[in-house]
């Protein structure tokens, strides 16, 4: 087998692993939209779909790309920050929040929730989202 050979199948075997990843992230959401999102619920949650994002790995291979380039070539510049920054969603904010319930901060997440002017996640303004994943993060990263 010579190197064009194998980078072909190491392409087609990518793009299955993607296919793959997409058909559980589908799954996941589909599960979740299948119950309620109340924090205290009883039973076991679905599990998160492995992402093919490595960002450790991403960081090495700026940083090796940042070193190793040639001389007469100018780096690209900074892409422009988008000036309206994505809106966060209800799925996002709900998926952060199970993580902490998983992670036994069940506690936490209801009164994150109270603090948002809600009972239930969906009871929550869309408004709020923004500062409730902030303050979810808060609790992750603590």
């Amino acid at each position: 087998m010579n190197v064009t050979e194998a980078n072909r199948y190491i392409s087609a075997l990518n793009r299955l692993a993607e296919g793959a990843t997409m058909l559980a992230q589908a799954i996941e959401e589909s599960a979740w939209e299948s119950f309620e999102d109340h924090a205290g619920i009883p039973g076991t949650r679905p599990i998160a779909a492995t992402q093919l994002a490595q960002p450790a790995l991403e960081d090495a291979a700026e940083e090796y790309e940042a070193t190793h380039q040639p001389a007469n070539q100018v780096p690209d510049p900074e892409p422009a920050k988008a000036e309206d920054p994505e809106p966060v969603t209800l799925e996002r904010v709900r998926a952060v929040l199970a993580r902490l319930s998983q992670a036994g901060h069940t506690a936490k997440v209801r009164e994150l929730i109270q603090a948002a002017g809600g009972v239930k996640l969906s009871e929550v303004d869309p408004g709020k989202f923004g500062w409730l994943l902030a303050q979810a993060e808060a609790i992750a990263d603590a």
